[in-house]
């Protein structure tokens, strides 16, 4: 094969492509990369990823670093400067010698998607949120992954599985904004958040009049607001049989009433299912209609538990440190000893417990190398003392709040740090210090 057909494959493939060598020195990038991140290979060729990776720079994070971190293929997202969200499958080409030669990084634009408020408020909440990061050297979750962008561009259903916390949410992120349907809006209801006797009316809408308290002019449901997008439909297995028979035409027909309407509303969107039960169970005990859950099941992708990755956790430990280390301006790291105690762990809360576990370190560790010991509590040891749950509770509390008087030094900072009031800072910090030396301490204002 001649240096121009490479050339020109190299410039006209799909996908971004972005390759350095094994010390992380960028070699060149194609043209879809240069056009989906707005960065261009002039920009980029001989210049380290160890210079240009960090806050305010090129990007906030990258494939290739953990790829020579932990010398095996690693798929994350990261932004850009110029505030494109891409996700990236970086894969070590490796020597005779067995060392990284060369990164190839495969790279797809997460960046276009869009949200509407115009929902009930704890979803409109889980959608304003900060976009988090996908970050995996794991092969189940790279399969997981390989399958989602495999299917992202047709219009079959797929149905999440899996333990809460694992990322269903962010999957279905990934699966909408690798689509076609990219440009139109993901709406996103959790099925379990909301009032079985509204959660009709959200779905589907509902006509002028329709019951007490509506809007004199109607108003639109999901369905009708994700036209030509992509309608998540989280923790399916709360949603009400009388529900599921609705739902089931929407799938089947494209079609539905609004609450209290007459005429048909069509719709052309994408859904996407998720819970964390065992809906066939569900199924047989005649708690979830079976036609429904066959319709749902037509992409069925199961993502594993945080325990069944184990080689997952130390770089999500170093992305969520380098995050909260940002939030509250510190430079916390993790002791190697610490790091080796969170992998053995079981994280029955999966990705959401280790975030909460690595910004509860953060917060609480009153030195700069965090050990094993500090930011966490023995429960065995407050048992052996024979103490009540509301005295292990109060204890533990204590000792938060006198962490973070050491860190912060002001009620108002600690208050900013744990996200209590300053009122509920001063007066918990006040009680600690009496019961512990009997000083007082200076409330400012």
């Amino acid at each position: 094969m001649d240096k121009k057909l490479l050339e020109t494959v190299f410039d006209n493939v799909y996908n971004g492509i972005y390759i350095v060598d094994g010390k992380g020195v960028t070699i060149g990038v194609n043209r879809p990369f240069e056009e989906m991140s707005g960065i261009t290979n002039a920009e980029l060729v001989g210049r380290s990823l160890y210079d240009l990776v960090g806050k305010d720079n090129f990007f906030s994070g990258s494939a290739s670093l953990l790829v020579i971190e932990h010398k095996r293929p690693v798929t994350a997202t990261y932004s850009t400067k110029t505030n494109r969200k891409l996700l990236v499958k970086g894969r070590p080409i490796f020597d005779a010698n067995g060392e990284i030669e060369y990164i190839i990084n495969t790279i797809w634009d997460l960046t276009v998607v869009q949200y509407s408020q115009q929902i009930d408020a704890d979803t409109a909440r889980s959608q304003t949120l900060a976009e988090e990061d996908i970050i995996t050297c794991s092969e189940q979750m790279m399969h997981v992954i390989d399958l989602a962008l495999r299917v992202a561009n047709t219009d079959s259903t797929i149905l999440l599985t899996g333990e809460s916390g694992v990322g269903k949410s962010l999957l279905a992120k990934m699966v909408h904004r690798t689509s076609e349907r990219k440009t139109a809006q993901m709406m996103q209801i959790n099925c379990a958040a909301i009032p079985e006797a509204l959660i009709e009316s959200e779905l589907f809408g509902y006509e002028s009049g329709s019951f007490t308290g509506a809007d004199r002019k109607g108003k639109p449901g999901l369905f009708e607001m994700a036209e030509g997008g992509t309608v998540f439909l989280d923790e399916i297995s709360e949603l009400p049989l009388h529900l599921q028979s609705k739902l089931l035409g929407v799938i089947q027909d494209h079609e539905f009433f609004r609450v209290g309407g007459r005429q048909v509303q069509r719709v052309d969107v994408r859904i996407i299912a998720a819970t964390n039960k065992d809906i066939a169970r569900l199924v047989a005990e005649g708690n979830f209609r079976e036609d429904l859950y066959y319709r749902l099941n037509v992409i069925p992708i199961s993502i594993p538990p945080l325990r069944e990755r184990r080689e997952d956790i130390p770089a999500l430990i170093s992305y969520f440190a380098d995050k909260y280390n940002r939030k509250y301006n510190s430079y916390k790291k993790f002791s190697e000893k610490l790091i080796n105690q969170m992998i053995g762990m079981a994280w029955k809360g999966n990705i959401r417990e280790l975030e909460n576990s690595v910004e509860r370190y953060i917060v609480t560790s009153p030195t700069e190398n965090i050990v094993s010991e500090q930011g966490s509590f023995d429960t065995d040891s407050f048992l052996s003392e024979g103490l009540s749950l509301k005295q292990i509770l109060r204890n533990h509390e204590q000792e938060i709040l006198l962490k973070a008087y050491r860190q912060h030094g002001t009620t108002r900072r600690i208050a900013a740090a744990l996200g209590i009031s300053q009122a509920s800072a001063a007066r918990k910090l006040q009680t600690a210090k009496r019961q512990t030396d009997g000083s007082e301490i200076k409330i400012e204002e």
